[in-house]
């Protein structure tokens, strides 16, 4: 068993849990899913384009991919040269039933543009970085993130 990321962002994912409930599950791969931190909202219409209902991405159900992994070593009988690992690789793995999202609602930030830097050089700054989890306890942890969490809405709104 192997852990991969290719995540260009910051969790504070407990990974010892992680780890022990993949090993409980027997499954060849699995993922972190997140909720998506952007700033859009998800609008719902009839198919006149009457809006039925209109709310911020990050509190819908939707979830995405957050980068991070575990895979065993049989993850590579799923491969082939030249594969998008989510593209193929994983269409195979779901067709076996051997691919896992494990759902985190923890602390997970992008750092994709300029303004996501930002937020998480302030974060860091003011000592409150939530992805620090080797100074902070779970309970400091969640408060940093409700925290990170408003400031960012904040400068958003």
């Amino acid at each position: 068993m192997f852990l991969a990321n290719y995540s260009d962002g910051l969790i504070d994912l407990p990974l010892p849990d992680l780890i022990g409930g993949f090993e409980k599950q027997k499954k060849t791969a699995s993922f972190i899913s997140v909720r998506p931190s952007l700033s859009y909202h998800v609008v719902s219409a009839d198919p006149d384009g009457t809006v039925q209902e209109i709310r911020e991405i990050s509190r819908s159900s939707m979830r995405i991919n957050g980068g991070y992994f575990i895979f065993r070593k049989e993850i590579f009988q799923y491969m082939r040269d030249g594969e998008e690992l989510v593209q193929q690789p994983f269409q195979r793995l779901i067709e076996q039933k051997q691919l896992v999202a494990h759902p985190y609602d923890g602390f997970f930030a992008s750092m994709d543009t300029f303004k996501d830097k930002q937020v998480l050089d302030d974060l860091y700054n003011s000592g409150k970085a939530p992805w620090e989890v080797w100074k902070t306890d779970r309970e400091s942890s969640a408060r940093a993130v409700a925290v990170a969490v408003q400031s960012r809405s904040e400068k958003i709104l």
